[in-house]
């Protein structure tokens, strides 16, 4: 029997419904942007924002969240609807 997807997973993801704000690195500066995440794991979180950015980019998170981590990068990005897109973060500290 096949295993499914989030039995692949090495962190539980767990449903976190929640808008926070996060900052993006890019060579003009830094911006704060809103997003509402989807769900949450030791490892990363998803998250839909109304603008898309790069993968690799690098996000410092600036709002609350249930994990000790801050920071993370982009590893995909995928297109729901005119600018509206949901991103996979993974974190980096």
């Amino acid at each position: 029997m096949a295993r499914s997807n989030s039995e692949q997973r090495r962190h539980l993801r767990y449903h976190f419904p929640c808008t926070i704000e996060y900052e993006i690195r890019s060579g003009s500066g830094t911006r704060i942007h809103r997003g509402v995440t989807i769900n949450i794991s030791n490892a990363g979180l998803c998250l839909c924002v109304f603008e898309t950015f790069s993968e690799e980019a690098e996000i410092t998170v600036k709002s609350f969240l249930p994990v000790d981590h801050r920071k993370a990068v982009v590893r995909w990005i995928k297109a729901v609807d005119h600018n509206y897109y949901k991103v996979g973060l993974m974190f980096t500290d």
